[in-house]
């Protein structure tokens, strides 16, 4: 092979350079190149978007149908649920509500986002009533935002029914729980596998919780309406997570005559999302 023979010159670069010191040379002017080249110097910040990491799993858990495992599997996975990151976290879910009594029935579909600890961001349509549009709600803070074509597009703070579900209530259905009982193992439409688990919830205790955190009208006269009911939820716990990726929830109301199954679906728990208020009337 013939190699091109040595010029005897000198890459100005490096004239001042001598071995073994020209391998940091060439490292100082590659750096001095990139500093050049990405502006760095100008004292402009640079705003990422932020990375949001899971939190990592628990050890995995033998449980079993007895009624002290089973107390022991609900904890866990309150445990779960409540599990805080750095940054925004949310859980993906679609809801299917149905309301009779009163003389009247309400059949609400949902998809949204819980934002933990007290944010929800979703869109939801009355599926009885003719011609209903779909509203968009965001709550947060205790505080009610929706927006539809009935308000020209501009975010109205304020009433609303039905009011928005609580996402802290997925943790208080199984912490306020009189009393449970599980199913056992079973495997979702999607292949996973769950634990079935039905429980009791003492109402005065959840609306008691629910009403501290919010100022909307509607929702607290829904809530003071449910104190005497008997609720009934079924959760199924994913077996490698502990956290529900199903929940049918059923309130019967004795003195309003009233009945409500809502059924959740989870998914992508623990994704990020930065949720704001919205600007009223823009």
């Amino acid at each position: 092979m013939n190699l091109p023979k040595p010029t005897g010159k000198t890459n100005p670069l490096f004239s001042n350079c001598r071995l073994p010191l020209a391998v940091l040379c060439l490292a100082l002017v590659m750096t001095a190149l990139a500093m050049a080249l990405t502006g760095c110097g100008d004292e402009r910040e640079t705003v990422t978007n932020p990375i949001w990491q899971p939190d990592p799993l628990q050890p995995l858990k033998t449980y079993s149908t007895s009624p002290e495992s089973t107390s022991e599997l609900l904890k866990d996975t309150s445990d779960a649920v409540k599990v805080k990151s750095p940054s925004h976290e949310a859980v993906h879910f679609t809801l299917v509500s149905t309301t009779t009594g009163g003389g009247k029935s309400e059949s609400i579909r949902a998809e949204g986002d819980f934002a933990y600890p007290d944010g929800v961001r979703m869109t939801q349509r009355d599926y009885l009533t003719a011609d209903a549009a779909p509203v968009e709600v965001i709550a947060i803070g205790g505080d009610v935002y929706s927006r539809s074509s009935a308000t020209a597009g501009a975010w109205q703070k304020g009433n609303i029914e039905p009011p928005p579900p609580d996402p802290q209530s997925i943790a208080n259905y199984l912490d306020f729980a009189r009393s449970s009982r599980n199913f056992g193992e079973e495997t979702l439409g999607d292949g996973r596998k769950t634990w079935h688990v039905q429980v009791d919830v003492d109402s005065k205790m959840l609306v008691d919780e629910a009403m501290k955190r919010t100022t909307d009208q509607a929702a607290l006269q829904a809530l003071e309406s449910d104190r005497s009911a008997a609720v009934t939820v079924d959760s199924w716990i994913g077996a490698d997570d502990r956290v529900p990726y199903q929940m049918l929830v059923k309130v019967s109301n004795p003195v309003s005559g009233s009945t409500r199954e809502q059924e959740f679906v989870f998914s992508d728990w623990r994704q990020y999302l930065e949720l704001t208020r919205p600007c009223e009337s823009c």
